[in-house]
């Protein structure tokens, strides 16, 4: 079975799976002319808006539906929407999920969503499950502190010269799916596109198959 997995926003990532195996991934951009994440009062909208999100909605609509025949795939998963901090960034995504719903539904293809805790319980998304990291991020909370500020006031973690960083969700997710499959990505949303679809052969898909 074949299935695409999708982790929408302005930067959609993309895996393609064959049952458990991952297929190929990918990422596809594409930006809002005149964008702000966020207004405070009605003069703040540019010219463009709302326009400028129908177009940049209607673009990923296309462009699912073409990775979706171009890979054969039989069903598709996408990441559900969490409520968002800035207005506009939250309404634009929820825009790409409805424009994305409906070119699918017009080929005859139901989409499946999970949830964001959904597969990073699946997959120990969640630093509790790695205590090698949370030693590794007290480290680099103790280097800042020793840290000789920068012109800026900033204190930044170096060690042997190189700076440093703690892990954090978008980098354990990078960790997991270049792990799962011995891959180089540096990009989170196509990590957490590929874990999407590891959480979806399992919770949703083998069963199936079995029957």
């Amino acid at each position: 079975m074949k299935f695409l997995s999708l982790d929408l926003s302005t930067n959609t990532g993309y895996a393609v799976f064959e049952n458990d195996k991952l297929d190929s991934y990918g990422l596809v951009s594409y930006k809002a002319t005149n964008y702000k994440a966020d207004v405070k009062k009605y003069s703040d909208f540019p010219d463009e808006y709302p326009y400028n999100f129908i177009d940049v909605a209607d673009k990923f609509g296309a462009v699912a539906v073409e990775l979706y025949r171009d890979h054969g795939c039989e069903a598709v998963v996408i990441e559900h929407t969490e409520k968002g901090k800035q207005r506009l960034s939250q309404r634009l995504l929820e825009w790409i999920n409805l424009v994305v719903v409906q070119a699918f539904t017009r080929i005859g293809v139901r989409v499946s969503y999970l949830l964001v805790s959904d597969w990073r319980s699946h997959c120990k998304c969640y630093l509790k499950y790695w205590p090698e990291h949370r030693v590794w991020n007290a480290m680099i909370v103790k280097l800042k502190k020793k840290a000789l500020p920068t012109k800026s006031g900033a204190k930044i973690a170096k060690i042997d010269g190189k700076i440093v960083t703690k892990v954090n969700q978008k980098k354990l997710s990078i960790l997991l799916a270049n792990e799962a499959f011995g891959l180089a990505t540096k990009d989170d949303n196509i990590a957490d596109a590929i874990n999407i679809g590891r959480a979806a052969w399992v919770l949703l898909y083998a069963q199936a198959e079995l029957t």
